[in-house]
């Protein structure tokens, strides 16, 4: 069967393995021997006893699944937050589906290759044996790109509704190389500081637990980061925390560290970088800083470098994600300094240039009463490369 033909010889790796574990429970209970006989019915490969009974014990302490002994037999089944991360993975394979399928098409009309075409088919075959049409055995109609236009239209009318779940997802499953991909997207480069970002956070959130991963972006989980640079951005990508809704708190102490907390919780986490951090880094892409000597802090070179300061950043990110956590990081549990809610404050209409204004933001008294900061030539502050800074319009 075509499953046999496309699982890699280590059917044990960890996702893989879980996956399957999960699908097993959502139709009842089973023991650890079921599991080993059931993944060798559909994969032909047999997993061992020191791969599935770990993997158990580990779900249960995440509280996925429960466990029950009856004669020295225990069986296991899926509690109520397991079954959320069963419908949570289903909703996302559409997702998964897509891209692979529409990959492997575009290769096939790029290179016209025998050996595509023939996996082309296979794909085909494979969805229709796993997904058969109402009515009909195991083999059906081919998949048309309709069908997978609907796909992405059900995963965009669920992203409406929980904005963030593929991100919670990829907390949940520790997936650092999707978060850190999904990170790029705001930044707009793999670099090592977005990377150690990333990894604070899904550790940091991992920790505080399903409340914090869960978070609505509403204040009741709050990021405080200590730094503006590549960090900060790992740290609001994945915790959800930004500047715009509030939940981030920046402190302008130049270190790269960040505290989340939960309000209402007597304790939250810090977590931190360890200084030797950049050895890692330095290890792993060599000309790493030596290119971002030049080209960011010089201003100097030419594309072929921004290229080259590019490629090495994204080879470091990735490198670092793969080591482990306490390589890379310190975390202790802390009391949190948390900000009151952000208020709801009035507008006005700044009398000098007409433009709708906070009513914080404008001059209190004086001559210059009522005008915005601009038109007052006022004092403001703002956050850049430098950190927080003081300025005055008519300086």
């Amino acid at each position: 069967m075509y499953l046999h033909r496309y699982v890699d010889a280590d059917i044990m790796a960890a996702g893989i393995l879980k996956m399957m574990t999960l699908h097993f429970m959502k139709e009842g209970e089973v023991s650890g021997y079921d599991i080993m006989k059931k993944v060798e019915s559909l994969t032909g490969e047999k997993p061992s006893t020191g791969s599935v009974y770990p993997l158990l014990k580990k779900m249960e302490r995440e509280g996925w699944i429960s466990g029950r002994t009856k004669d020295g037999k225990t069986c296991y089944s899926l509690t109520e937050v397991g079954k959320e991360h069963v419908a949570q993975i289903k909703e996302a394979k559409c997702g998964f589906i897509k891209n692979i399928y529409q990959s492997i098409a575009l290769a096939n009309e790029t290179f016209d290759d025998a050996e595509l075409q023939a996996l082309m088919e296979d794909m085909h075959n494979l969805h229709r044996g796993f997904h058969p049409p109402d009515g009909q055995g195991r083999t059906g109609s081919v998949s048309s790109n309709s069908d997978i236009d609907a796909l992405e239209k059900a995963r965009i009318e669920r992203l409406k509704l929980n904005p963030r779940e593929e991100f919670v997802q990829a907390v949940l499953d520790n997936d650092l190389a999707r978060c850190l991909l999904k990170t790029a997207e705001i930044h707009g480069h793999f670099c090592p500081g977005s990377a150690l970002g990333v990894m604070a956070s899904a550790y940091g959130l991992n920790r505080l637990g399903m409340e914090s991963i869960s978070s609505d972006g509403l204040e009741n989980l709050m990021a405080v980061v200590e730094i503006n640079a590549c960090f900060a951005d790992g740290v609001q990508a994945v915790s959800g925390c930004t500047l715009g809704n509030n939940a981030l708190v920046y402190r302008d102490l130049g270190r790269l560290a960040v505290t989340f907390a939960v309000r209402g919780r007597d304790t939250g986490v810090r977590v931190r970088v360890l200084p030797d951090f950049r050895e890692k880094v330095a290890e792993a892409a060599p000309e790493f800083y030596p290119l971002m000597e030049k080209v960011i802090k010089d201003r100097a070179g030419d594309k072929k470098d921004a290229a080259s300061f590019r490629e090495t950043g994204r080879e470091a990110a990735f490198a670092l994600i793969e080591l482990p956590f306490e390589e890379l990081f310190a975390i202790e549990t802390v009391r949190p300094d948390l900000p009151d809610y952000a208020p709801i404050t009035e507008s006005v209409i700044c009398p000098g240039c007409g433009e709708m204004i906070m009513a914080t933001k404008v001059i209190a008294e004086g001559d210059g009463r009522g005008l915005c900061f601009s038109c007052a030539g006022g004092e403001y502050r703002q956050v850049e490369g430098r950190g927080i800074v003081g300025r005055c319009y008519y300086d």
